[in-house]
């Protein structure tokens, strides 16, 4: 009864834990695209929600538009049925089950002992908990090892192999780790089949405990009937190049992404979860321990498990996002490892009437904590992604024009904007060629070739008024830009028919100034219609939008504010960016607060004596000075 209890308390806060406000950036395009399939009854063959999409189609481009397909049009009919309270249930749902599973699967360890791991991978999961479709694959991972397994447990009895291919038929529709499943799939149906043979020719091979002819048969055949059920999908197998491709030919859109680091890099990383990486590295060498002294005590070992073991865990080493498929095979496929049960410690581990008082009082208050915010569980979380108060303003005020936004913000205005407006671009990076032109126009590029710090440099520069002298920006990459030709970034403009710019003037993580944000304070060209300290909308200055303009103009001055609003609670945070620092100090500094200025600008320089702005901002205050003594 005791034991029953405390296992309720730990579900309890386990469903608790995984509740929360939907945050991801990524989510609102799932919405949307889901809603879009499920309305038209068909996958979208363009990509709709972007102006310049028609009529691209690249193999990324399919292969965004189609993999998530079912899982899209599940959190579009849930949304509509019970809106974000449906969405965040779901998440934890899935969560809590991939857990609970896994503790079901270690209770044979005992109840504290089993306890404590599902602990630690709670706390791994932590920064996963998005409302994504890959919490499928999470879940998907698990029970694909788990039906492996107890077929090789209790081989005269096939059922459990019944189950493989519908999962991996639901699985290929929902999310591309699918892709996961088949070299999972593949090394099964290898290692066993080498197995058996290599047992046959050497009987007395320390390799584990092969199967028996039928067995392998049987395996062999639920493998392939797998492999066909999952290609049937808009993709087919095709998408396996799509999915490989799509993630190495443009590595360099996830520099700085967490979930694209490695554990390593990631302990470098300045918001990093370090309690996550912690218990990663924990399960991961509990693994490890647990294998190698199974070993050493049975002398032998089964290469199966090592094999997949290996594979993870070289995944999981290799990118975060692979962690919790690690976690979802290493653990069941060493749950029998029980190496240390029969020590005294263990022993009293788990009979100990302390340790349940001590779980209790943890899950209670666990579950109070994650209450606490209970008021805003169940919600869009209010932050800079999702930048509501502008979206407000966009449909009050309906301008037809082109939109350049950035990444961060296009997944939320696809999903409030679309079809009244389309993005230039969103989080899916669905067309590379806009991406890099995207990237072109937010540094202000005065040509192709020019680097990025050279064009914050020389935005820099621009500010500066003439009677007060020149700054002479000097970068790890110098350039020189042609003269008396339109920059590049302004062709770009031109070129996609841009009229509107919805836009941070910050970087949402480094809080580095966007030289965009600085070259459109001094152009006439543009004019400052609304900010929020979440984005500013700046629309050309022509006569399609003179009434508009006559309604929203507002003093460019005020995009200093904006960078206050927008750098201050990165300071607040104490990260250990410069750019936060420095960039509030350029604010302070155009505003007139100069002494608030110096003492960001030592802050940056603390950090990083080469930053950029900072320094740009030392030589801005010398020449005032300079400028004021000489009137």
């Amino acid at each position: 009864m005791k034991g029953k209890i405390i296992i309720g308390l730990f579900l309890t806060a386990l469903i608790v834990t995984f509740l929360g406000p939907i945050a991801d950036i990524d989510f609102p395009f799932h919405l949307k695209t889901g809603e879009y399939i499920y309305e038209h009854k068909m996958i979208p063959k363009d990509d709709p929600f972007t102006f310049h999409g028609k009529g691209i189609l690249t193999d990324k481009e399919i292969f965004m538009l189609s993999q998530y397909w079912l899982a899209q049009v599940i959190f579009y009919k849930l949304y509509t049925i019970a809106g974000p309270t449906g969405i965040i249930l779901l998440k934890s749902i899935i969560f809590s089950a991939y857990v609970f599973l896994l503790w079901f699967v270690l209770r044979k360890r005992g109840l504290y002992s089993s306890l404590l791991i599902a602990l630690l991978i709670t706390v791994a999961l932590l920064p996963y908990k998005l409302d994504r479709p890959q919490y499928f694959s999470f879940l998907f991972a698990l029970v694909l090892i788990s039906l492996f397994e107890k077929f090789r447990e209790t081989p005269y009895s096939f059922k459990p192999l019944l189950f493989i291919p519908p999962l991996m038929l639901l699985w290929s529709n929902m999310h591309a780790g699918f892709i996961f499943g088949l070299v999972v799939i593949f090394i099964y149906a290898l290692i066993e089949t080498l197995k058996y043979f290599a047992k046959r020719i050497t009987p007395s091979l320390p390799i584990g405990q092969p199967l028996s002819e039928k067995a392998i048969l049987i395996l062999l055949a639920a493998c392939l009937l797998a492999i066909v059920f999952s290609s049937i999908n808009p993709n087919g197998h095709a998408g396996l190049i799509r999915v490989i491709t799509a993630h190495t030919s443009s590595k360099w859109l996830f520099t700085g992404i967490r979930e694209y680091m490695s554990p390593l890099e990631e302990a470098r990383y300045p918001y990093a979860s370090f309690e996550s990486n912690i218990s990663f590295w924990i399960l991961f060498g509990m693994t490890c321990v647990l294998i190698a002294l199974n070993t050493i005590r049975k002398k032998s070992i089964d290469i199966t498990i090592i094999a997949i073991v290996f594979f993870t865990s070289f995944a999981a080493l290799t990118t975060l996002r692979y962690v919790p498929l690690f976690i979802a095979t290493a653990i069941p496929l060493t749950k029998n490892y029980r190496v240390f049960k029969g020590t005294p410690f263990f022993r009293r581990l788990n009979t100990s009437p302390i340790m349940s008082v001590i779980f209790s009082l943890f899950f209670i208050f666990a579950t109070v904590y994650g209450l606490k915010d209970y008021k805003h569980i169940f919600s869009f979380r209010a932050q800079h992604f999702y930048p509501e108060k502008a979206v407000t303003f966009l449909l009050e005020n309906h301008i037809e024009a082109n939109m350049f936004n950035s990444a961060n913000r296009g997944s939320y205005l696809i999903f409030k904007l679309y079809p009244y407006y389309k993005v230039f671009q969103d989080s899916r990076y669905i067309t590379i060629d806009a991406t890099i032109d995207g990237y072109a126009i937010r540094d202000a590029q005065q040509n192709f070739m020019q680097p990025g710090d050279l064009a914050l440099g020389s935005a820099l520069s621009a500010l500066v008024p003439e009677e007060f002298g020149k700054i002479e920006i000097s970068t790890q990459n110098q350039f020189s830009n042609p003269e008396n030709t339109k920059p590049y970034w302004k062709r770009l403009l031109g070129k996609y028919n841009i009229d509107l710019i919805v836009h941070e003037a910050t970087a949402d993580y480094t809080g580095q100034i966007f030289p965009l944000t600085l070259r459109l304070l001094k152009d006439n060209e543009w004019v400052l219609i609304y900010l929020d300290g979440s984005v500013q909308i700046f629309v050309r200055n022509t006569e399609k939008y003179a009434e508009i303009i006559k309604k929203f103009r507002k003093p460019k001055e005020l995009v200093y504010d904006e960078i206050i609003l927008e750098t201050a609670p990165l300071v607040k945070t104490k990260t250990t960016f410069s750019m936060p620092y420095s960039s509030l100090a350029f604010a302070l500094m155009m505003k007139g607060l100069d002494a608030e200025a110096r003492k960001m600008i030592n802050a940056a320089l603390e950090l990083n004596e080469k930053d950029l702005v900072a320094n740009f901002c030392n030589a801005y205050l010398a020449l005032r000075e300079k400028n004021k003594s000489k009137s």
